[in-house]
């Protein structure tokens, strides 16, 4: 059954240990060697006669025999390191026995793993019969229990005054362990009860090596996510452009169109008001044609295609079938009565006419 609630380890140091492990595999052994990756390793063991000593490296465990802690130690020692030029590279641990260490195996609460050496350290007294300021001491996750909801853990530890004083033994003699762990217990684990102040200096260069590799991974990853982005930028820029120029040249285009049509609007309002608008001229000459010379004209209005003529004639309705003879004008009609003038006899008259256009005459003959 499927539990949403179960735990997700996300154990970053064991992957990275696992990763580094699977990676080694295709690094050269000198530059492995030189990294601290894939070191032997020397293992001695104080006894009551002096070091045994052991080499583990990749074909396996040679007993180098027992090394005296007298005044010739530093012989001894010179001519071992001359004998085995495998050794000045090896990592020098010094292994502890039962009755100068203890391991011990229990649980704790789940919750507790998140901070294992502060809550081992406040329990040291219930676990062992020492407290935490009396022992160097190491814990390790053996597992999780999720029925239970606890972790099973490991406790490896060494009193103080004991560790101390063999270490203050082998240092003279030139012995400096790198690590201290158990004779017996989890040895995969690798616990390390090794004090601080006796812990050598750690080379810089993994660790340059490591920064540097890891700047470089970083760099290479922006690189592989950021070029196409800068690619498609880069397309993203010319695309504008290229439609930015475009655009401008059916701006232009447009512009021309509009023009175009402008012209044409006007070319066609004028030749439209020259077919519709009468020649003021002809109008004039027609309508001097039309009326009689004994009529006389005393004002002319011209608007919107009508004409308004006043005057006096001796036969003012004469004028009507005149003016509607001709093509020049139609629907002639008086504006106002005819009336005479006692003075001279004449008619006094005003005759509106719609006036067409001569060169084209709806009135035209067929």
């Amino acid at each position: 059954m499927l539990k949403l609630d179960t735990r997700i380890d996300l154990n970053f140091e064991k992957f990275l240990r696992w990763w580094g492990g699977e990676l080694a595999f295709f690094i050269p052994q000198r530059l492995l060697k030189l990294l601290g990756g894939g070191r032997a390793r020397l293992v001695l063991m104080r006894t009551g006669d002096g070091l045994s000593a052991a080499y583990f490296d990749g074909d396996g465990v040679r007993e180098l025999g027992l090394l005296p802690l007298d005044e010739s130690a530093p012989s001894k020692r010179g001519q071992l390191l001359a004998e085995n030029p495998g050794l000045d590279n090896a990592e020098l641990v010094l292994r502890l026995r039962p009755e100068q260490s203890m391991a011990r195996v229990f649980k704790l609460p789940a919750i507790a793993e998140e901070n294992l050496q502060q809550v081992t350290a406040f329990e040291m007294d219930r676990l062992t019969p020492f407290t935490a300021g009396q022992v160097y001491f190491d814990v390790k996750l053996l597992g999780r229990l999720a029925a239970t909801r606890q972790i099973r853990v490991e406790l490896a530890l060494a009193p103080r005054k004991t560790l101390d004083a063999l270490l203050d033994e082998l240092i003279p003699f030139g012995w400096r362990p790198e690590r201290v762990d158990l004779e017996r217990g989890h040895d995969t684990l690798g616990h390390n009860l090794m004090p601080e102040k006796f812990r050598p200096p750690k080379s810089r260069l993994p660790k340059i090596i490591t920064v540097a590799s890891a700047v470089l991974s970083f760099s290479l990853l922006l690189a592989v996510l950021g070029l196409p982005i800068l690619m498609n930028q880069r397309l993203l820029d010319e695309l504008q452009t290229q439609v930015k120029a475009v655009g401008k040249v059916a701006k232009e285009v447009q512009e021309l169109r509009e023009n175009a049509e402008k012209l044409s609007n006007e070319n066609g309002f004028l030749l439209q008001k020259k077919r519709h608008e009468p020649v003021m001229t002809d109008m004039l000459d027609e309508l001097t044609k039309v009326i009689p010379d004994q009529t006389s004209l005393n004002g002319l209005q011209y608007r919107e295609h009508k004409v308004i003529i006043q005057g006096q004639s001796p036969a003012a309705s004469s004028l009507i079938e005149r003016m509607e003879a001709s093509t020049h004008f139609k629907n002639t009609s008086f504006v106002s009565p005819v009336t005479k003038d006692v003075s001279n006899g004449q008619e006094r008259f005003q005759i509106a006419s719609e006036v067409t256009n001569g060169r084209f005459s709806e009135n035209k003959p067929e």
